[in-house]
């Protein structure tokens, strides 16, 4: 239990710490958060915590109304030390000699304290029933009885500094100074009324929630504690307190949690990305070594932060065994400079322990940090490049691979941003490990140095064979989820073909390939986490045997302080297996990532928009030449001249794979064109002849992101022949899709794609086939009414 600024002073002290100022602007503000009590002052704001079952409050003032909800009234626990003081009155009767001038003016003095301890309780206690413009009398004489203990208190203790013949100190003046704040609350409590108002905010929670304004105005003020954190706080992560106070109160609320600082969104991080990727373009062209390039450019000021931190972390960890020599003489009786040099010691293995752990810690919080802003980066921009995929890119990612990256490869890339400040410094920590070993073993410390060496050569072999493995497992591990998934999307052919037991075979071969390649990975880091565990004691003993050979004395000191040194390397030899397959990972993962950002694009010439104006001609081509693969010598589409004037209606017949849709395609310019001119004017919509349904519910399919007008609304679906559908569902149109509408028939589907074009109204309709899966009344029907 913690109080501050509570009358609960000794005699000895009548400084009694309270509001500074109490005039009409001060606020006082009582909410439930914790079972344990505080009470803290801060600028003249009040703040009573506690948590208990709310219970209804309300304390009016003239001009104010609204509730004083909490669970305040238990905050008379916090004064439990009333008993306390009054026992301490009762042992000073018993202690002290009656005769004395002091000893009566400490009896009152305690009183008065005690007295002020229990009118505080009946001042909570007496807060839930108190309707009253004025302050109660028991709130006034609270306030009388403070002023009077601390009068009392600084009286009593300038009294016998003057009697003792000495000056006022300084804790006479502060006495002093702090009689004016209870002289102020002596004022009000005389006046009898303060300028406190009340907060409206009731506990008692409607039916229907409603977000009042100051609750709108609490989510719109929701701020980042990271961005707005003082250095002290970045240092000691405090900025994170609020966070955890409440939460440790209450469960959180969206709107109680803050925001990241604007440096980590998603959208700046993506742009700033792509302005130094668009700087490396234009210096070295679009290549792999281009995207490592921007990557660096991106991350390197914060690196350089983590490089700091990590540099400071290490170092700060082998002071100690530096030193541990050092102390072993010390304890042994070696001191020279006596005491002093024992005390130096202490200090500095402290500081260097506060250190290592500070800068551990920034160490570890920027690399993550750096890793997540990494992670945002590419999966912003593989799903930017899979919008813009030209149709050739398009057959060599398929959308199992394009998850792959997402997941798979960009979680690989951003552990190996972990661990990249591992790998230099590794070397660093070597350095280091090697001139402590030098500083107590001599030359003996070269042994180890060659031990180390021995071990870290066997990193190239290991290094090459995983990444080859690797390879290897990415490579199956794509062919197996391309399998998969066109087996789960055309579950239906294969049932009904019986082909499912060879396709079962197929999968199982293709598993059969990954698990291989899988096994190699795992026995070749058997063999280098075997390796690199017996390493410490390798290099222990082939350095202690070498300084016995040479003879090296080998003291306490010395092998305590070579013993830690080893300690200290374990670690970063540890991690070197996972090192190694982390490296070969990541670095296979960046090259799929960074070879799927290369591919080509839809052209963005491949498309004239202009303007709606006079001209009576809305899609046009000239002299159009398309072809779906580039390289063909015989494009799809040639010599294409086409005219549609606005108003027309033009239907496009001819035999299976003629290139109905090609044409159809190369209008909305998703087929590369190799020569010609597509001019469009206007805004267009089309229906494919495959249902493209988005997951969500039918309406959201049905707006597809505008304005939802009701009255547009239903005209739609009623010239769509969707009413009866949506009568049937349990939701009508809020009922969900599943994925890829499969809870829909195929003539449901394709009338919700109608839907969504006609709700778009645009200028230009393009509509592949799209009665194909309707039966012939409903085609019909809709074709009379839509067309």
């Amino acid at each position: 239990m913690r109080t501050m600024n509570l009358p609960s002073m000794s005699c000895s002290r009548g400084m009694m710490a309270g509001p500074s100022r109490a005039g009409p602007a001060q606020r006082l503000e009582i909410w439930a958060l914790s079972s344990k009590c505080d009470c803290v002052v801060s600028s003249g704001v009040q703040h009573y915590r506690k948590q208990l079952k709310p219970r209804n409050m309300c304390m009016q003032e003239e001009g104010t109304g609204g509730d004083l909800s909490s669970g305040v009234t238990a905050f008379a626990s916090v004064d439990l030390h009333s008993p306390a003081k009054t026992q301490r009155l009762v042992f000073f009767l018993l202690e002290g000699s009656r005769g004395n001038c002091k000893y009566i003016m400490s009896v009152v003095a305690e009183t008065t304290q005690s007295i002020s301890s229990i009118l505080l309780v009946a001042v909570i206690l007496n807060l839930p029933q108190a309707r009253s413009v004025k302050l109660s009398w028991i709130t006034r004489a609270w306030f009388i009885c403070s002023f009077l203990q601390s009068a009392i208190c600084t009286a009593l203790d300038i009294h016998s500094t003057l009697l003792a013949k000495s000056f006022l100190g300084v804790e006479q003046y502060a006495e002093i100074i702090s009689l004016f704040p209870y002289m102020l609350l002596f004022v009000i409590s005389v006046r009898g009324t303060t300028g406190i108002s009340f907060d409206s905010n009731s506990l008692k929670e409607p039916l229907l929630q409603v977000q009042t304004s100051k609750e709108k105005h609490a989510e719109n003020k929701r701020s980042s504690f990271y961005g707005s954190a003082s250095l002290g706080q970045l240092v000691t992560f405090s900025w994170l307190n609020p966070l955890f106070t409440t939460g440790k109160m209450k469960p959180l609320e969206q709107n109680e949690v803050p925001d990241i600082d604007k440096n980590d969104y998603a959208e700046f991080l993506s742009h700033s990305f792509n302005c130094c990727l668009n700087n490396v373009k234009e210096r070295y062209g679009l290549r792999t070594s281009s995207i490592y390039r921007a990557i660096f450019m991106f991350i390197w000021k914060k690196a350089v932060i983590n490089a700091i931190f990590a540099v400071a972390a290490a170092g700060a960890s082998y002071v100690g065994p530096s030193l541990i020599n050092n102390l072993v003489k010390f304890l042994g009786g070696d001191r020279q400079h006596g005491l002093k040099s024992g005390y130096v010691l202490a200090l500095a293995f402290l500081g260097a322990k506060v250190v290592e752990t500070v800068c551990q810690r920034q160490w570890i919080f920027g690399a993550r940090q750096l890793g997540m802003r990494i992670r945002a980066v590419l999966i912003s921009h593989i799903y930017k490049k899979g919008l813009v995929l030209s149709s050739q890119s398009r057959q060599s990612h398929t959308s199992g691979e394009i998850i792959n990256y997402m997941s798979v490869d960009i979680q690989r890339i951003t552990d190996l941003i972990w661990y990249s400040n591992i790998i230099w410094m590794l070397p660093v920590q070597i350095a280091l490990a090697i001139y402590v070993l030098h500083k107590n073993l001599g030359v003996g410390a070269l042994a180890g140095l060659a031990a180390t060496t021995m071990i870290m050569a066997c990193n190239i072999p290991l290094t090459r064979a995983q990444k080859r493995y690797q390879s290897g497992i990415m490579e199956a591990k794509d062919a197996r989820m391309k399998a998969t998934a066109e087996v789960l999307r055309n579950m239906k052919i294969l049932k009904l073909q019986a082909w499912d037991l060879s396709y079962l075979h197929k999968l199982e071969d293709l598993r059969n390939t990954e698990h291989n390649w899988l096994w190699m990975s795992l026995r070749l880091q058997a063999i280098s986490s075997f390796i690199f565990w017996g390493a410490p004691m390798f290099i222990s003993v082939v350095t202690f045997g070498t300084c016995i050979i040479i003879g090296i004395p080998l003291t306490a000191g010395r092998v305590l302080s070579a013993l830690a040194t080893f300690r200290m390397l374990q670690e970063p030899i540890f991690t070197l297996p996972d090192l190694l397959s982390v490296l070969a990972q990541g670095k296979v993962s960046a090259d799929r990532i960074a070879k799927y950002l290369q591919e080509d694009e839809m052209r963005a010439d491949a498309v004239e928009i202009a303007l709606r104006t006079e001209a009576e001609v809305d899609v046009e081509i000239d002299n159009g030449r398309f072809s779906w693969n580039q390289d063909s010598y015989y494009p799809t589409l040639e010599n294409i001249q086409l005219k549609v004037h606005r108003g027309m209606k033009v239907a496009i017949c001819g035999t299976v794979g003629s290139g109905k849709s090609s044409l159809l395609s190369c209008i909305l310019g998703e087929i590369p064109k190799l020569g010609g001119r597509v001019k469009i004017r206007g805004s267009k919509a089309y229906v494919s002849q495959s249902p493209w349904i988005l997951s969500g519910n039918i309406r959201e399919n049905i707006v597809f992101g505008n304005a939802f007008d009701n009255e547009k609304y239903e005209k739609t679906i009623e010239v769509c022949a969707l009413k009866k559908d949506f009568e049937l569902f349990a939701n009508g149109d809020l009922t969900e899709i599943g994925e890829r509408g499969i809870n829909m028939s195929g003539g449901q589907k394709q009338r919700i794609q109608l839907a969504r074009a006609v709700y778009q109204d645009a200028d230009i309709y393009l509509l592949d086939d799209p009665f194909s899966a309707l039966d012939a009344h409903t085609g019909t029907q809709l074709f009379k009414v839509i067309l």
